[in-house]
């Protein structure tokens, strides 16, 4: 991802007024992602970092797990961070604007987590390591992101229909397995769930991506014409009624040494 296209995806994400509306998958991803850390952090962490906190549906739930865990929530738009301390105050949250691909802070944090970010990534090993140097020893990140299959639906349209299509290119479970820290540096996993989100049309689906920011294509992808995109919808809507969003939980745990 070129730095104008990550200034692009954190003005799309920063004028999302609709975000919370429309963001049925952010919180159903959000809550398997706070299902996971009630499970495998039993020891109550005292510091948390959250990247790509977007407007707090994760922060909340960490909150409420944890409350008297100190949390550092950070995003890549001011908009969302902002978003985020209307909603939820600053008694035991801090935030700061970052990328997490290159963080800017110190750690050592007992828990890293977040919830659909890491698929913007440019280089997920390579900012994997960076995240992993923060954790305190024993230390979990535990992150949701999308995995290759998702929105196969609108992807077979468009390869069905000759159309462009500018859906990214999303890592495989084995892509994202060979992405994790070097295996002294600790151990992980990641697991496998489908959410299908029904849709009343095509029109409603590439709605429903504008409304949470997150419709800008693939870099280096070629736009549809307005025909090409008619006849993609129209192709759709004679054979689909929902689309699917495959979605991978990763859990790392550092090493103590």
């Amino acid at each position: 991802m070129t730095d104008h296209h990550k200034q692009a995806l954190r003005k799309r994400f920063g004028a999302a007024s609709t975000y919370d509306q429309a963001a049925h998958i952010q919180r159903k991803c959000a809550q398997l992602a706070a299902d996971a850390i009630a499970t495998h952090c039993t020891t109550p962490p005292t510091s948390v970092l959250e990247f790509g906190c977007g407007t707090g549906f994760l922060t909340a739930h960490v909150r409420r797990i944890f409350p008297t865990a100190e949390i550092l929530a950070t995003d890549l738009a001011d908009e969302m961070l902002e978003r985020t301390r209307m909603r939820l105050g600053e008694h035991k949250i801090k935030y700061h604007q970052m990328d997490a691909e290159t963080p800017d802070i110190d750690g050592p944090f007992n828990l890293i987590t977040s919830s659909l970010c890491m698929q913007w990534f440019q280089n997920r090993a390579t900012a994997l390591e960076h995240l992993s140097a923060l954790l305190a020893p024993g230390g979990l990140l535990i992150v949701t992101t999308l995995l290759d299959g998702s929105l196969h639906e609108w992807v077979d349209t468009c390869a069905t229909q000759h159309v462009p299509c500018g859906v990214p290119h999303y890592p495989s479970l084995e892509q994202l397995t060979q992405d994790w820290p070097n295996a002294a540096s600790g151990t992980g996993k990641w697991h496998q769930s489908d959410i299908t989100d029904p849709v009343s049309s095509a029109a409603a689906f590439l709605k429903g991506l504008r409304d949470i920011g997150a419709s800008l294509p693939r870099s280096g992808s070629q736009p549809a014409t307005t025909a090409d995109l008619k006849k993609a919808m129209r192709h759709f809507d004679a054979h689909y009624r929902g689309v699917t969003y495959r979605v991978g939980l990763g859990i790392f745990r550092k090493g103590i040494s």
